[in-house]
């Protein structure tokens, strides 16, 4: 039978959750999605989603969103090449207005969207990684700069770490700044959201850097996640970000983890690649972006 692309049932989570990971084992050789992280999606109005069914049976899925600018993401998941066909044509046909671009992730070794996307005449325009750090009992204290104080954050700050975020990002080649409310739902709206994860480095009371943490979003009670990390450009070149690492390394070995992963722009200009080399991160996988202009 064809495949048909339709709107998944809010009963479906675990079972979309089940097909991510298929595809993550195929293309990095490990799983990557809870159930709870799908149910977190479909709590985000502005994300479209469809699945891909055959005889059935969910196949495949997509998700797009449309960002400020015009620009449309895509995360296309499926081992099935006709779902992945059949989804990429759907996302395609959804975005009315036209966007100037749509951009989609082929994450790790996923060479069926790859081939796909290339033949439809999509280009690779940038890279990243997703970098870790396997946790030993010896971690480095952090070495804070002169004046900075680190605390965690406390209810009510959201929006302070937001207005950081979009100055330290601003400059970022990935980076969108979102309303409010949507980066609040992105960065702390999960169920298992812990404030006591986010750190926060304070230069007589002004905000210098923050490290966003939770835990990954496979479930994994061993495996620490740094959402963002960012520092703002007044206090950069200075151990900020360094400091902000070794600090969420040392409170995830104390709660448990045996490792701790980030994602990184592979060709970003402030040296962020290096930096997680220096504190001992290594490259897990590579994802490539690739787009396609549209106007």
């Amino acid at each position: 039978m064809s495949v048909e692309i339709r709107e998944p049932r809010a009963d479906e989570a675990a079972l979309i959750a089940e097909l991510i990971n298929e595809h993550a084992n195929a293309a990095f050789g490990e799983t990557e999605i809870a159930e709870a992280e799908v149910r977190h999606w479909f709590g985000m109005s502005d994300v479209w989603i469809r699945v891909a069914e055959r005889d059935g049976q969910v196949v495949g899925y997509v998700d797009a969103v449309q960002r400020r600018g015009g620009a449309v993401e895509l995360d296309i998941r499926t081992v099935d090449r006709e779902a992945a066909a059949a989804l990429l044509a759907a996302a395609q046909e959804h975005a009315s207005p036209k966007p100037i671009s749509m951009r989609v992730v082929v994450q790790g070794d996923d060479e069926l969207l790859r081939e796909l996307v290339e033949a439809d005449g999509w280009q690779p325009v940038r890279h990243s990684y997703q970098m870790r750090i396997e946790l030993q009992d010896d971690l480095p204290a952090p070495g804070w700069p002169e004046g900075i104080a680190v605390r965690t954050m406390q209810p009510g700050e959201e929006e302070r770490v937001y207005e950081a975020n979009n100055a330290a990002f601003a400059d970022d080649w990935y980076f969108q700044q979102q309303p409010f409310e949507r980066w609040r739902s992105d960065a702390f709206g999960r169920e298992d959201f812990d404030p006591t994860l986010v750190w926060l480095a304070e230069d007589d009371g002004e905000l210098a850097g923050f490290s966003a943490n939770s835990w990954h979003f496979s479930g994994d009670p061993r495996f620490g996640w740094v959402g963002i990390l960012g520092v703002l450009p007044r206090w950069r070149r200075r151990g900020l970000a360094t400091a902000l690492l070794q600090q969420s390394f040392r409170d995830f070995r104390e709660r448990g983890a045996t490792r701790v992963g980030l994602g990184v722009d592979a060709q970003n200009t402030t040296g962020a690649v290096q930096l997680y080399e220096r504190v001992g991160m290594y490259v897990a996988r590579r994802n490539d972006t690739y787009e396609k202009r549209l106007s």
